[in-house]
């Protein structure tokens, strides 16, 4: 059978009682899956690259990584944002690089410049181009498009909006108490982990494992209560704290009701987490069938800041330490996808977020 075409493991009929069935092994190493994930979802979805504070004047500028196609963010005179990618129509070579401010977007090779709508505006003697029409050389465009201040780029020009990608996912976001727009972030870094981009998602998509991965970690948590909502390609994810671990942790709402956190996955690689000082966000970008980057980004309002000021000592060793229980356990899945005796008995109901994901990725293994 060709490992492309619609898997008879993959339960389509949603949540019943029919046994669903993981992922052969070979979906986590093999470089033909690999490929196919790139062209089908990395380079046909819309990714979360950033958040418009970073970039509020005109010429400033994000560079992100969406599958495999480098791009930027810019905003233009206008104040709107621009989508382009990151190459040069001379002879292809990079242009910008990591984040800042420019005067003209200049290709660092030849010095090919362009404006901040991406259209050619001069070059180096250009008298060796006597048969150059600058007004038909223009950087190649995508789409930029935002939600409560995150920037998700699209690297095709036409396609599902943004708005119908999310599939509703904002308004159960839209129930946290703080705006969205106001974050700012206080924190970032990143890993890279020698894993399938599909394992750290497969393993936030499910409770069953918190008992005895973070049995001393996340005491705050009451799985027995998380509520799990598929909404289009996404999975929420509403998780209430224990009263007594939410009262120690955070002392000044002492007789308060109990806290919550909406959490939730943004197919294909944004999950999203709430508490009442920070939001974290990770971020997924496939490097190659056995590695992906996993990014951290701890946003705070004003409001917060002042209310529980970021200390990055007294937060990351904790954070860290409950990343790196699961992190042990995506490495030891990805050490035993080539044994023969690899494989998913049976995924039960509290896995439906596995189940689910599988189910939206076989859309993209089939087209």
């Amino acid at each position: 059978m060709n490992i492309l075409t619609n898997p008879s493991f993959i339960d389509e009929t949603s949540n019943t009682n029919k046994p669903n069935f993981g992922l052969p092994g070979y979906y986590y190493f093999s470089d033909q899956i690999f490929a196919h994930e790139q062209q089908t979802i990395w380079n046909n979805t819309w990714q979360f690259v950033g958040r418009e504070s970073v970039i509020p004047a005109p010429g400033d500028y994000l560079t992100c990584q969406v599958g495999d196609q480098p791009m930027f963010v810019i905003r233009t005179n206008n104040g709107e944002l621009r989508a382009m990618h990151n190459v040069c129509p001379h002879r292809g070579a990079r242009i910008l690089e990591g984040q800042g401010h420019c005067q003209r977007v200049r290709c660092l090779y030849h010095g090919w410049n362009f404006n901040w709508e991406g259209n050619l505006k001069g070059l180096p003697r250009a008298e060796c181009f006597p048969n150059l029409d600058k007004s038909a050389v223009h950087l190649l465009t995508g789409r930029v498009e935002t939600w409560g201040g995150f920037i998700f780029v699209h690297p095709e020009l036409e396609g599902e909006s943004l708005v119908s990608h999310l599939a509703g996912f904002p308004v159960y976001l839209e129930q946290y108490q703080h705006p969205w727009e106001e974050l700012q972030e206080v924190d970032h870094w990143f890993y890279e982990e020698p894993a399938n981009w599909k394992f750290p998602i497969e393993n936030y998509l499910e409770c069953y494992h918190l008992s005895v991965v973070h049995a001393q970690s996340l005491k705050c948590f009451d799985p027995k209560n998380i509520t799990y909502t598929p909404t289009g390609r996404h999975y929420q994810i509403f998780v209430p704290f224990t009263d007594e671990e939410f009262v120690k942790d955070h002392p000044a709402f002492s007789g308060e009701p109990r806290g919550q956190s909406y959490q939730g996955f943004i197919f294909p690689n944004m999950m999203v987490n709430t508490a009442r000082d920070k939001v974290s966000v990770f971020r997924l970008t496939p490097l190659s069938p056995t590695k992906t980057k996993f990014e951290v980004f701890i946003y705070q309002t004003k409001a917060q800041i002042e209310a529980f000021p970021y200390n990055h000592d007294d937060f990351r060793p904790e954070f860290e330490r409950v990343l790196n229980e699961d992190f042990r356990v995506v490495r030891s899945l990805q050490a035993s996808v080539h044994s023969k005796a690899y494989g998913v008995v049976q995924l039960a109901d509290i896995e439906y977020g596995i189940t689910h994901f599988h189910q939206v990725l076989s859309e993209y293994y089939q087209s």
